[in-house]
């Protein structure tokens, strides 16, 4: 392993090629395994703290907001507003270069966001299959993609990431919250044939990349140990739609979430 001062990810031609054709692609390694070590003890840390819960910053993608019962997929928005330092990491450098080469836009011209998720060891369940554009405003027309990197080695049976290749080119499906429950954040689609998934498997370390558009699915959890992972969304300028992308789902949410008193906070 090379020192981090000078630790680089290369990609070639070829795998830019077959991003931009299937809509993602999976590398064994981001960053060192020094660099890893010490993500994953912050990692803990922001998830012990529950950081950033009272502005809606940590909270239950798999189940309603605010419940009381045991997490099943928790996660934390923002983890560089309260650990700066992330910004400086050779996994932000790193996906922002490659982001910029699989994009086709200059490193300078993009935007970086993180959050973390985990899916606890043994009951941590699944993240059903859906397009993060399906969250997005839908006034803009992105240009963008998801980094996604394991803190721990992924496996089908830990939750790694299944792609539908090819779906990248395709439009926003129809969505729905899971259990038809709008006081859950987390997304669903029924618009989906997961004959044709492509599991991506990674060791502690390694990445996939995808676009907003790309079908993605994460199993249950069924291992014994909890699978973290550390997203960065790199984000190129963005154009309005001439026409508002129709997105019901969104509203309601917020629906809900007014009608139970609770507050969320835009990320």
């Amino acid at each position: 392993m090379e020192s981090k001062s000078n630790y680089r990810v290369g990609i070639t031609e070829k795998q830019v090629a077959f991003f931009r054709e299937n809509g993602f692609l999976s590398i064994q390694r981001i960053t060192t395994d020094e660099e890893l070590e010490s993500l994953k003890t912050t990692y803990d840390e922001l998830f012990r703290r529950r950081a950033g819960e009272e502005q809606g910053l940590y909270y239950d993608l798999g189940a309603p907001r605010g419940h009381k019962g045991r997490e099943v997929l928790p996660q934390v928005l923002g983890p560089d507003i309260h650990f700066p330092n992330l910004r400086q990491t050779l996994y932000y450098r790193n996906a922002l270069e490659l982001s910029s080469k699989l994009l086709g836009i200059e490193a300078a011209s993009l935007n970086q966001a993180g959050l973390m998720i985990m899916q606890p060891a043994r009951y941590g369940c699944e993240t059903p299959w859906h397009q993060d554009e399906a969250y997005w405003n839908p006034e803009d027309i992105l240009n963008s993609l998801s980094v996604w990197l394991s803190l721990d080695a992924a496996t089908v049976e830990s939750g790694c990431m299944q792609f539908i290749p090819g779906s990248n080119k395709q439009g926003v499906r129809w969505h729905r919250h899971i259990d038809n429950n709008p006081l859950i954040h987390g997304l669903m689609t029924d618009d989906v044939d997961p004959s044709a998934a492509i599991a991506c498997p990674v060791p502690a370390g390694g990445a996939t990349f995808h676009s907003p558009r790309t079908l993605h699915y994460t199993a249950p959890n069924t291992t014994g140990q909890s699978r973290r992972a550390y997203i960065l969304v790199c984000s190129g300028p963005t154009s309005k739609r001439e026409k508002v992308a129709h997105r019901p789902w969104q509203k309601e949410e917020r629906d809900a979430l007014a009608k139970a008193g609770i507050e969320v906070k835009v990320f």
